[in-house]
């Protein structure tokens, strides 16, 4: 058994938080779709809307830092709806 220390907690709250965001994100995903508006449309509106929001929250060089992680990200497959975590 893991002993928990502060930073094993601190990242399995952090998961745990992901785990619902993702969640809340998956609904209004959904929710648009049921109302008729495109994937694409939604695609592009939610970064903008969320990119806007974590500039106003933590700035310019975290959202930086999240885009220039992305095609990384994007090239591990971590976007890919049909990736097997092994």
């Amino acid at each position: 058994m893991l002993r928990e220390t502060p930073d094993n907690l601190d990242a399995l709250i952090r998961e745990e938080k992901q785990r619902v965001a993702a969640e809340f994100i998956e609904e209004a995903w959904n929710h648009a779709l049921q109302e008729g508006i495109e994937p694409s449309i939604m695609a592009e509106s939610g970064l903008i809307a969320l990119l806007t929001k974590f500039h106003a929250h933590d700035g310019e060089n975290a959202v930086v830092r999240l885009i220039d992680d992305l095609p990384e990200r994007l090239d591990c497959g971590e976007f890919d709806p049909d990736r097997v975590i092994q």
